[in-house]
């Protein structure tokens, strides 16, 4: 069973114990800019943050990226008056030694245009291929600023800053924002 599909049995179990609703955007954005985005995927960083802010951990398994040797992930929870949010992070190193991290956060219920929009605005730059159904930006952090970058930048990218790339995909009711960094 993936994260996904495990993720929506796990939130399926704590709707019931919460009232009917969802997570705000606000707080959905929220939560995922403290755990992923202003950590910038960083493992030890999200757990720090994790930590702090009372995430649960749970029992859910996640999908890691073929071709990376995990070294570390982990899975956390947390639910709100009207609805909650599970995150997962992982790193690992390539075969190549490129060091890859990921912070992804599923909201049960969610509106996935919000969520696009938070995230474009946050970095400050559009999505460089968006649908109905999911949102790629591909960018660096260039001293705090966000740049986006196109094919050509990313082996460039990595050996500075960092490669990353931040996903927003509607995942039926909810939705899903996945960051993953790439460093040389």
């Amino acid at each position: 069973m993936n994260w996904i599909a495990t993720s929506i049995v796990a939130v399926a179990c704590a709707a019931l114990a919460a009232p009917a609703g969802a997570v705000t955007s606000d707080q959905a954005f929220g939560a995922f800019r403290g755990l992923c985005a202003d950590t910038g995927a960083d493992y030890v960083a999200v757990v720090a943050a994790a930590n702090a802010a009372d995430w649960k951990p749970t029992e859910i398994l996640a999908d890691t990226m073929k071709g990376v040797s995990v070294t570390d992930k982990v899975s956390r929870a947390k639910v709100f008056d009207d609805g909650s949010l599970t995150v997962f992070a992982w790193r690992g190193l390539t075969a190549s030694n490129v060091k890859v991290s990921d912070c992804a956060m599923r909201v049960d219920k969610a509106n996935f245009g919000d969520l696009q929009a938070r995230s474009q605005s946050w970095l400050g730059i559009p999505p460089q291929q968006a649908t109905s159904e999911k949102a790629i930006f591909r960018f660096t952090d260039e001293a705090g600023a966000h740049r986006a970058l196109s094919p050509p930048d990313f082996d460039g990218a990595a050996a500075g800053a960092g490669l990353e790339i931040l996903t927003v995909t509607r995942d039926g009711t909810g939705a899903t924002l996945d960051l993953i960094k790439f460093k040389k």
